[in-house]
């Protein structure tokens, strides 16, 4: 009897180890399974909305500017707050300053600007990053990721910007300063987390990272602007050139990083002395046939000294005249949107100055924000 007993109490004992062993069995199942979700999860890309850049030191926008932006469905705007740049006097950690502060002259809070609620605009709030700063800050990237986040969070309140999930780093980032960039962008990530901001954290990536390991970022934006060295006396078009851009496409569809895309609306002046770069000029007549002889297009030929600002134009100084005409950006985007068909991306112009904007007709703006698809 006490066997018969001790049996039963064998064979109860063997079926409750059995039990237990099901029940781990499938919580580890279980466990696995959410790990693995976890791990293959892939984050959807923001919304794809129209986008433009806003580089100039006060955010205003008017009457006009407001109208643009309901026209073309623009709901996205990269706001420079600030730059960031070296000062040599300061101590090591503090060597990197911010320079060019964006004021903030429209009421977003939430007034009604022009009769038209501006409420529903997202703001990326940018830093542009000096490479001199960035080197400056060797080894101190921690301090100079709390510097930018906080900096930019206390504007965005104080300037109640509205919709704001996304801070974007813009750096030129090079070979020798990957490294640091790539650091620094682990550490305002992990500064916003600190913070108790929900915010992504995007960069800008030039056509040369492409080819490169990618920033660890949410998102990037591809600048497709600047695509040549405009201190090139032989430069056909520094601004954008179907030429300068198509070597990097076989880069682009397999970036590991969602991609919006950025295309110049700009124009500018270059000065060259013989044939050395002397520097950017924005305003210059050079329609004026009394200062200036045109020997072919976009070139200009001095005739004279001529005052600009604090410097001079000098007799037989050659001003290049560059333009992103539709027809030079709409080639490049065409190679673009080939490259990302099947994805989900947002067009962005550079930037918002309606003065360049209003050389391109209504159709062809359009044409600049559609994807492709």
């Amino acid at each position: 009897m006490i066997r018969r007993f001790m049996g039963r109490m064998g064979r109860n004992r063997m079926m409750i180890v059995g039990i237990v062993m099901l029940i781990v069995l499938g919580i580890g199942l279980v466990w696995c399974m959410d790990a693995y979700s976890q791990q293959t999860k892939i984050e959807e890309p923001h919304a794809e909305k129209n986008g433009i850049y806003f580089w100039k030191t006060q955010f205003y926008l008017d009457s006009t500017s407001i109208a643009f932006l309901k026209k073309h469905k623009i709901d996205r705007v990269y706001l420079r707050m600030f730059d960031v740049t070296e000062e040599p006097n300061m101590p090591d950690t503090l060597r990197a300053v911010p320079n060019a502060t964006v004021i903030v002259t429209n009421n977003f809070d939430p007034e009604y600007q022009y009769g038209e609620d501006m409420s529903y605009l997202e703001i990326v709030p940018t830093v542009f990053i000096t490479l001199d700063a960035l080197r400056a800050m060797k080894c101190n990237e921690d301090i100079l990721a709390r510097n930018i986040a906080e900096r930019v969070s206390n504007m965005v309140s104080y300037n109640s910007l509205p919709q704001v999930g996304e801070l974007q780093l813009d750096c030129d980032w090079t070979p020798s300063t990957e490294l640091q960039f790539f650091e620094l962008c682990k550490k305002v990530k992990e500064n916003l987390k600190n913070m108790g901001l929900p915010w992504k954290l995007s960069a800008t990536i030039r056509l040369h990272q492409l080819a490169k390991q990618a920033p660890p970022v949410d998102r990037g934006v591809l600048m497709v602007y600047n695509t040549g060295n405009f201190d090139d006396p032989d430069a056909k078009n520094s601004i954008i050139d179907a030429e300068d851009v198509k070597p990097y496409m076989k880069y682009l569809s397999g970036y590991p990083l969602h991609i919006d895309v950025a295309y110049p609306t700009y124009s500018w002046q270059l000065l060259f002395h013989g044939r050395k770069f002397i520097g950017l000029m924005n305003g210059v007549d050079v329609e004026n046939v009394n200062k200036f002889e045109k020997k072919s297009e976009g070139i200009y030929v001095a005739k004279h000294n001529i005052p600009y600002n604090s410097g001079i134009i000098r007799t037989g100084d050659i001003v290049r005249v560059e333009t992103s005409t539709f027809e030079d950006v709409a080639a490049v985007k065409r190679m673009i949107d080939t490259h990302l068909s099947g994805k989900t991306y947002s067009n962005i112009l550079y930037q918002f100055d309606m003065k360049n904007l209003s050389k391109y007709s209504s159709d062809e703006i359009e044409q600049l924000y559609s994807t492709g698809r």
